[in-house]
Parts: C-alpha cells; structure tokens; sequence
C-alpha cells in the first residue's frame, strides 16, 4: 500500500446501488500519515433494518492491515466485529445482540481488509492495488469468515469527464474464488492518489460510486474519436447526453456550409441497467466500439445515455420498455433534421433489451427505416427471467430443494410485481428491488404482437456462443417476423461471440471479467453495414 504524503486528509460520500436502485450511502474519512491509513465511515444499505453505525480500518506505515472494527444494527439487535491481526494471525470478536463468539484465521502481511456490507473497505483496496501490474494477486481477509487470494485479472487507463474537468483513472479487475462461486469485482480509482471512485460486484447488482461521479454531468470516456462530437439532444422534458461518430475525416457542418454531404444514420440502443452510451460491460464499451466501426463502414452513429445515467436527464427508476423507446423516437427525430443526415436512411440497433425498446419505437415511427437486433429477447418477459435464473443457479453449488425453492420465490415475486398481490414472504429489501415500473414493463414483453406490427425490414443477429440471452431467442424472433404482412426479417448468427458481441470460448456469464481486453468482432459491423446498403432506398 504506497503511503501518501504526510498528513493527508480527505472526507468522500459513496452512493450505493443494487439492482439499479439507490439503497444508501457511506460517509468515508480518510487520514494517511507517517503512522499508517486509517479509514473510517458509517451510513450503509438503508431498509431491512439494517444500519451501518461505524467502522475503521487501520494499516501501518508499510500497508500491513493491524486492526478494524465495525459496528451496526439489524433490525433490534446490535452486530460487532473487532479485529486485531498479530504475528500473522487475525482474531476476531463477533458480537450479536446478546452473543459473542471468537474466530482467528491465517492472514498474510500485505492482506486487505473486506468484509461484506462495509464498502468503505474497499478505499483500502484502492490504495493496494492502484500501482500493480495485471497477474498480480492480492490476500483479501473477508472478516471474520476466511481469506481468499483475488488475481487481478486486468488493469486499464481510462478517464472520467465531468462539468468540472477530466479525471484520470484506473480501472482493476480482480478475480477470486468464493466457496466455490467464481466472483468479480471491479474497482476504479484516481491514478495519481488512489482515492476510490467505485466499486462494483457484478454477481451481486452492487455498485459503489463516489457522489460527485454520480451527477448527469458524468460520463466515462472509453471510446472517443478524433471526430467525434459531443452534445445534448432534446427529448420530452430532458436532454439525452449523445456522442455523433462520423467516418474519419468528416466533420460536424457549419452554419455557413454548402453542398454539404448527407449519410445514412445509425442510433444505437443498449441494454438494461443504468447504463451511458458506450454500453460498458466488464470493462468493454460494447456500443462504443460498435459505433467506432459503423462510422468506419461510412454511418453517422449517434449513442446515448439512457435517462438518469451519465450526462442525461429524466428519472431511471420510474422508466419503462416504452418509455425508453420514446427516447429513441427524440433521437431519431432530432437525427432527421440535422444537415449531413439523409432522412430517408434512419436505422435503429438496439442490443439485447434495447433490441425489444428498437422494436418498440419502430412500430410507433416510419421515419425508422429499419431495425436490427443485436442479442434480442424473442421470448415473453417472465420466461426469460426465469431461464436467467436457472441458468444461475446451475453454477450453485446447492441442492435441488434449495433451487426450487428460488424458482418458486422468482414465480410468487413476478406474480406479486404484475398484479399487486402476494408479497406475503418476500423479504421487504427485495421487493424495493423487484417492484419496479421497469421490471414490471420487462414481464410484460411480448415480442409476438410488437414484431407483427413491425413493418421496416428487420435484421436478426445474436451470437452464436450468447449463454445470457440463448441463440434460440433469435430463432424465436425469426419465426415470428416471418408471419408478418411485411415479409420475413433475416436471420444471422454469428459464430465464436457471446452476448457481449466478442470472440469467447464458452460464452458463459463467468467467463465474462476475463474478456475486458476484448473487441467487439468486426463481424457485427460488417454484416449489418452490408445489410443496409442492399436494402432499396
């Protein structure tokens, strides 16, 4: 753990996400000097009866971890621990309500405090790893159970771009083995202080970010072209952060320009989740890469933050399927009227849930003039989830009553979240996560009467390795397009990519933290620019 320079003192809020929804915060205070870190916060998850009063983690001068404390209150009882780690040994004391008992448990030299539920923790993480190369690996102690060895997998630069500058960044990646579950988690800090930015747990829908990220005048920039332009498109009652990418050497015109040149355009939809324009997944920009070789094959290509996400407005937690496909039909509206876009030759691509909000919007607009799908549900909402489930809990090591038990739960909350009834059970914390007017609108798709009503042609494509969204969805949409008065769509699969659209081995959801270093296969680009250009003008 590099130390920081002498007296060095900082105060942070952390937001945290789960599943896409703001559940707390934690007031972090950081003090480094010749004596060590020492890192302490409170606040935490909010709901469930749970509250984080405080916690403290102390390293010495060289980052060797010495003793930590946490200390909060589920529903009526108190819950401690205290940790003191000596001579390569961590004892720890676990109080709870009117019981304690004492663990003690190897731990190396240079190893990290982290224990669940306290994201503070994670701030020494940052600090370990912000100098280390990728392969290195890093003792974590989850107190008070065990420590585990993470290796992190990938390290990349990145930068931030907020109202008040450019942040540089470096994201990490590491890679541990958790009772027999593979886990990932993601962590950026600031390149030249170490200082926590977020924190991610991909398995668990959790997400860490430090306050003044989380405004809408923050983006992360991983994909920028020489020509690329930034800019803020009107949408009903907010503006929607955009990116234009143009082939190279085309620039956005001027207001005294003639003769100036009109190209067909492409908007590219993402998928679910709070997510910006490039579509970041285990550290790949899937939809700013995908713009990048678009405009390369001669598209103007515009992508956007979705609603509440990154430089754009609106509210994310209220939004539905159809709403995110209104913010589609702004875009495409505003598209129309700019100099250098032939309105006549608008297209839509929409990935995995974008490919049913692209479907949506086309069958509300004819300025679209076609559609493609890019790893689209072709099955109802509430089959999808529960094919989603059981494809998790597969790679559980947990017994048959146990999963079927968890289908039964995912039925009765699917259930309850369509109709308002029969919540008896479910624990409150996971309502608040479930009763959503976007998960509601997600088991509502059914794609059989909104393709029927599309009448632009219309591209299947989907990944021939695609574990999250099977290739059978793509079969299922070709069946469904070919019943339409308009004519068949076309089917593509394309071979050896995932869902993320990048060469994988198996595709599996697992595999993903070891494909950040990935491109999207030029395939993808390729086959859809060739589809275009024979469609009849």
């Amino acid at each position: 753990m590099a130390q920081a320079a002498p007296d060095e003192r900082w105060t942070a809020a952390y937001r945290i996400v789960v599943q896409g929804r703001n559940v707390g915060s934690e007031q972090v205070t950081v003090v480094r000097d010749a004596s060590g870190t020492t890192i302490r916060s409170s606040g935490g998850i909010a709901g469930g009866g749970y509250v984080l009063r405080s916690a403290e983690f102390v390293y010495g001068p060289s980052g060797a971890p010495l003793r930590m404390r946490t200390e909060a209150r589920l529903k009526d009882q108190t819950v401690a621990i205290a940790t003191v780690v000596a001579d390569g040994k961590a004892t720890s004391k676990v109080t709870q309500g009117e019981t304690a008992s004492q663990l003690t448990h190897d731990v190396a030299s240079n190893a990290v405090f982290l224990p669940n539920n306290v994201f503070a923790a994670a701030q020494g993480l940052a600090y370990r790893v912000v100098t280390m190369a990728a392969g290195s690996t890093v003792p974590l102690y989850v107190v008070p159970q065990a420590q585990v060895v993470a290796t992190l997998s990938a390290v990349a630069d990145e930068r931030l771009q907020t109202a008040a500058g450019m942040y540089e960044v470096r994201r990490h990646v590491l890679d541990f083995d958790n009772a027999g579950t593979p886990m990932v988690l993601m962590l950026w800090a600031e390149k030249a202080t170490g200082r926590l930015i977020r924190y991610s747990i991909a398995a668990a829908g959790v997400d860490v970010v430090r306050e003044d990220l989380t405004s809408v005048f923050t983006r992360e920039v991983k994909e920028f072209r020489e020509n690329d332009q930034t800019l803020l498109v009107p949408a009903v009652g907010f503006s929607l952060g955009a990116t234009i990418s143009r082939p190279a050497g085309k620039a956005a015109p001027g207001k005294k320009d003639k003769n100036i040149e009109k190209l067909p355009a492409i908007v590219l939809v993402g998928g679910s989740g709070n997510i910006d324009r490039d579509t970041i997944a285990h550290g790949i920009p899937v939809m700013g890469q995908l713009a990048g070789q678009l405009a390369d094959a001669g598209y103007l290509v515009v992508r956007y933050d979705k609603r509440g996400v990154g430089q754009s407005g609106g509210r994310a937690e209220s939004a539905t399927l159809a709403d995110y496909a209104d913010d589609v039909l702004s875009v495409v509206g505003w598209l129309r009227k700019q100099k250098d876009v032939d309105g006549r030759r608008v297209y839509v691509v929409g990935h995995s849930e974008g490919g049913a909000v692209a479907l949506i919007a086309a069958t509300r607009a004819e300025d679209i003039k076609a559609v493609v799908t890019l790893a689209a549900p072709g099955t109802k909402g509430t089959d999808l989830v529960l094919e989603q489930q059981r494809q998790a809990l597969d790679g559980l090591t947990i017994g048959d009553d146990e999963k079927q038990r968890r289908v039964e739960l995912q039925k009765q909350i699917m259930n309850a979240v369509l109709t308002g009834q029969g919540w008896e059970g479910v624990p409150e914390a996971t309502r608040k996560q479930a009763d959503t007017a976007w998960f509601r609108s997600v088991l509502q798709w059914d794609p059989e009467p909104v393709v029927r009503k599309v009448d632009q042609p219309l591209l299947i494509m989907h990944g021939a390795l695609d574990r999250q969204v099977p290739v059978a969805n793509a079969e299922l949409l070709n069946g469904l397009a070919a019943k339409r008065k308009k004519g068949p769509g076309t089917l593509t699969i394309v071979p050896g990519i995932n869902h993320l659209l990048v060469p994988a081995k198996t595709g599996d959801i697992a595999e993903y933290g070891s494909l950040s270093a990935e491109k999207v296969s030029p395939l993808v680009a390729t086959q859809i620019s060739d589809w275009l250009k024979q469609l009849p003008r």
